[in-house]
């Protein structure tokens, strides 16, 4: 029972509550934002690196698009940065993004490319870095691309076979709002 003065009526504060938290879900959004599909939003990879198990989890990970290696200025990269379920900073790196098409189908390879890798086709050179240690360059594995929508959203599967491990899951990245 609500507290009232005496004297007087109590007043259904929660009922204005109850119809302000059902009026918040009612409006749907943008038309012009990308949304992620089916529910299916962030980065999702498990896997072992460095007799390391990895689980990533993260619905809302950091998308950057452009120049987004730490150390290497004036290339192209799409970086999805995320952290794991112990809170380890994880950073998912595309280092060749032009191969980022709809509907593709692309090995994952290291051509020896160095820290320059934007002109390489017909494979997808990936780099996983976790924490502040160096990145380790994918030097195998699969990367299907299911949608691309330039900037606002990349989507598909990985499969990444390291130098000391493997990884494979999902991802759906799309901008954060903050």
């Amino acid at each position: 029972m609500l507290l009232s003065r005496s004297g007087s009526r109590p007043r259904p504060v929660w009922l204005l509550v109850l119809l302000a938290a059902l009026m918040a879900g009612c409006w749907s959004a943008p038309e012009r934002t990308v949304q992620p599909r089916d529910g299916r939003a962030g980065l999702q990879l498990t896997g072992t690196v460095e007799g390391r198990q990895l689980a990533i989890s993260d619905g809302s990970p950091e998308l950057r698009v452009g120049d987004c290696d730490p150390d290497v200025t004036g290339d192209d990269d799409i970086c999805a940065i995320a952290k794991d379920i112990d809170g380890q900073l994880v950073v998912l790196v595309f280092e060749n993004p032009d191969v980022l098409v709809a509907d593709a189908t692309l090995p994952v390879a290291d051509p020896g490319c160095g820290a320059r890798c934007d002109e390489v086709t017909g494979s997808a050179v990936i780099d996983l870095q976790l924490g502040t240690g160096a990145r380790l360059r994918a030097d195998g594995g699969r990367l299907q691309v299911s949608e691309v929508t330039p900037f606002a959203r990349y989507a598909g599967e990985v499969r990444l076979t390291l130098p000391s491990g493997s990884v494979s899951g999902s991802f759906d990245l799309v901008p954060r709002r903050d």
